[in-house]
């Protein structure tokens, strides 16, 4: 009796020994996500209070509208997703986009046109799109598209019928000498994701501590400038004109969520929208379950939101009138910037040219003779360091300064826009404009 005894309490103080270490263990694992919680993000936070006291609206010197929104985003109608407009619509608004351009996965090969949400949902345009074999594709108009078909002729034909064609996930190998496709993505929430490998654990406990109230800056822990991406995108304007836009790849379905069904059962829905269980409820189910918010889910335990995607990285167009043809036209003609929106709303940048009597020449996306520019110059509504990359190569750059100014001294060549604020002296990018093409002739 007595053995017995001492052997129990030997094995009570080794589990005792375990757990303790192992509490331990997870404390020192989490202790930068509790860092981040209680010191880094309230600092990040308090900064950026302080540079947003220092905005500046600037002059209107280009007189077209910045509407500004989201390409390459999914909904319900994608596999991979659960997105209803209940979810999108106020995440959008709340994030103060103009627009959405979706790039929902086709249901067949033979792929109709508009399906899924299109239209103007609350002031806010939706439209409709693909993500298919390396493209995201916009039609713009009823019709059916034939993924069967080479890639060379389905982007010819949407382009020659007046449709958006652009290159997704940059990252991969594309037919980069293709004439007609438009844009291309130079950055990608998820092409970001990716390249932080294969060790997604920091990431996913850093956002399970830090929750709704600081995931705009669990986010930014993956931020990587896409120095490759933006390499491959200079270098391709060399030889013609391809536009750079974010990609917020927004699918809200990082998730473990769960909902009534109509019939009374509990659905349990995973990653990717994939179902992981459906069953009768039972006490974890009453336990977690409350009531359903407007997307229908009683409990949800998020890594990614519409908000904090839609928030994160915006593309911004400057546009004649409101409608999803002058914007995807002026996106197409390259007056566009984007913009890291969670660091600073960007409304107010502009980047342009002017002539020798000091009037506006060319916007961000023109070509121009380098005898009609005598300057070109950039506005912040927010004090930035400026840089002109010229060909792929910084040429000039400004500190802290609400406004830029340059004389190319009549050199051709492409010249761009990047725009970073200042984090207690480190350098966040927060915008990349496209080039002003600067040629040479009369």
């Amino acid at each position: 009796m007595k053995l017995f005894r001492k052997i129990s309490r030997l094995f009570i103080k080794f589990i005792l020994i375990v757990l303790i270490i192992g509490f331990l263990s997870a404390l020192i694992y989490a202790a930068p996500s509790i860092w981040n919680r209680v010191h880094t993000y309230p600092k990040l936070d308090k900064i950026k209070s302080e540079i947003e006291a220092t905005y500046k609206k600037p002059f209107d010197f280009i007189k077209q509208t910045d509407y500004k929104g989201v390409l390459h985003a999914h909904s319900y109608w994608s596999h991979d997703s659960r997105g209803i407009l209940e979810e999108i619509l106020p995440a959008a608004k709340k994030a103060k986009l103009d627009f959405i351009f979706l790039s929902d996965h086709e249901h067949s090969q033979l792929d109709s046109f508009p399906r899924g949400y299109h239209g103007v949902y609350d002031n806010i345009i939706i439209e409709s799109g693909t993500e298919n074999r390396g493209l995201m594709v916009n039609p713009m108009k009823s019709g059916i598209l034939d993924w069967d078909q080479p890639l060379d002729t389905l982007i010819k034909q949407v382009t020659d019928s007046g449709g958006l064609v652009l290159y997704v996930h940059t990252e991969e190998k594309h037919a980069w000498e293709n004439p007609d496709y438009q844009a291309m993505e130079i950055y990608n929430i998820h092409t970001d994701f990716i390249d932080e490998g294969d060790d997604l654990l920091p990431f996913v406990v850093n956002s399970i501590i830090n929750g709704n109230k600081y995931r705009h800056w669990g986010m930014r822990e993956i931020f990587d400038e896409q120095i490759v991406i933006m390499a491959r995108w200079d270098s391709i304007n060399k030889f013609r004109k391809v536009i750079g836009m974010a990609a917020v790849d927004a699918h809200s379905n990082q998730n473990l969520r769960a909902r009534y069904t109509d019939d009374g059962m509990v659905e349990w829905v995973g990653p990717n929208a994939k179902q992981i269980s459906l069953v009768e409820p039972g006490w974890k189910e009453k336990l977690l379950l409350s009531e359903s918010d407007a997307g229908g889910w009683g409990f949800k335990l998020e890594l990614d939101t519409y908000y904090h995607s839609f928030n994160f990285v915006n593309t911004h167009i400057f546009c004649n009138e409101f409608s999803n043809v002058n914007i995807k036209d002026n996106l197409v003609a390259g007056h566009a910037f984007i913009a890291f929106e969670s660091l600073a709303n960007a409304k107010g940048f502009q980047y342009f040219s002017t002539n020798s009597t000091n009037e506006l020449s060319a916007i961000m996306g023109d070509s121009i003779s380098v005898n009609s520019i005598n300057k070109l110059k950039a506005v912040s509504p927010f004090p930035v360091q400026f840089k002109l990359i010229k060909d792929g190569s910084v040429v000039n750059t400004v500190k802290d300064s609400y406004t830029y100014e340059f004389d190319p001294n009549q050199e051709p060549g492409n010249y761009r826009i990047e725009a970073y604020l200042n984090f207690n002296d480190e350098l966040f990018p927060w915008i990349y404009t496209n080039p002003i093409y600067v040629y040479e002739g009369l």
